[in-house]
């Protein structure tokens, strides 16, 4: 079976020291796709730079233009 993790949140400071270690993890353990999520220009910045390093990766984004 595969497994779709729908938001997550590997741009997050807290993932810095292990970020690689844990989308590795999560891949191993069946996690096929997952979305990381932004929720500012900073966060959206890296969701995507996070998704473009990853085949399995995509990113969502905030639009802040509002």
């Amino acid at each position: 079976m595969e497994l779709f993790d729908t938001h997550s949140h590997y741009n997050d400071e807290k993932f810095d020291e292990d970020r690689e270690e844990i989308i590795n993890k999560i891949y191993e353990a069946g996690i096929t796709k997952a979305v990381v999520v932004g929720d500012n220009i900073e966060s959206s910045e890296k969701a995507v730079e996070i998704a473009n390093s990853h085949d399995f990766l995509y990113s969502a984004v905030r639009n802040s233009s509002k």
